[in-house]
């Protein structure tokens, strides 16, 4: 219940900021989590992307969709139980319908045929993916990054707008660092556990290795002030992010 009421607050914020001209960037957002098949590596799901997917999506699909392969790095076996995740951006979730649809349509019945060769997905959910930053280096297909994703919740007597006011000084903060990557807020919407009993999760992208571990020692030593912050997050998982499809997103 929690987490379905601070979408809804969410929502009410956002249509406040909108009145106001300031509406945050957000995506579409599905995610995956796949075990492989046996003998399968990623290497075949990139291959299927590149050979299968892509030339299908390029034809079939009218909207843009960026996709990445995120594979556990740093985390607890009894808390990421599965081999590879897939996830998925459109610009608005009526864009994710049109892929969704064409994803179950006879044209698309071979691909997806032989995606089911490749690997057992045993959830799939939807979120509404909201930009907090902007990343100073974009994304690029068939590069790799690196994502630090937490659950997080609203500090008690603190609210979505003071959440959303927050963003500005911790941009701030984390430009001091040297920061080159981004922040999004995933807000669940459908096909995620009801166990689940964070608002959302929080996703910050790193460019390499060493600038995530320079922003820890930094942070874990408190060498550069920190803002007060209205959430509190676990322990952060680290996947490595392959992005396999990159298509631009129209965000005026």
């Amino acid at each position: 219940m929690k987490k379905y009421l601070f979408g809804i607050l969410m929502t009410i914020s956002l249509n406040f900021l909108l009145a106001d001209d300031h509406m945050p960037i957000s995506y579409g957002m599905e995610g995956y989590q796949c075990d492989y098949k046996e003998g399968v590596t990623l290497n075949d799901l990139v291959e299927f992307t590149n050979e299968d997917l892509n030339p299908y999506a390029d034809k079939s699909w009218s909207v843009p969709y960026s996709g990445f392969y995120l594979t556990p790095f740093l985390r607890s076996g009894d808390e990421v139980a599965f081999d590879v995740g897939w996830v998925g951006f459109t610009n608005t979730h009526k864009d994710m319908g049109i892929v969704q649809d064409s994803w179950f349509s006879d044209e698309a019945s071979e691909t997806f045929a032989k995606w089911e060769t490749l690997t057992d997905c045993s959830s799939q959910g939807y979120y509404m993916a909201i930009e907090a930053r902007t990343p100073k280096v974009q994304f690029t297909e068939g590069q790799t990054s690196f994502w630090a994703i937490r659950s997080c919740s609203l500090n008690e007597g603190k609210s979505v707008n003071d959440l959303l006011e927050s963003d500005k000084a911790w941009n701030e903060y984390m430009d001091k660092l040297g920061h080159t990557g981004g922040v999004w807020r995933w807000v669940p919407i459908a096909g995620t556990p009801n166990s689940f009993e964070g608002d959302f999760l929080l996703n910050i992208t790193f460019n390499s290795w060493e600038e995530y571990g320079s922003i820890q020692d930094d942070r874990f030593w408190e060498k550069t002030p920190r803002p007060e912050s209205v959430i509190s997050c676990d322990n952060p998982r680290i996947y490595s992010a392959f992005n396999a499809r990159n298509r631009p997103f129209n965000t005026n």
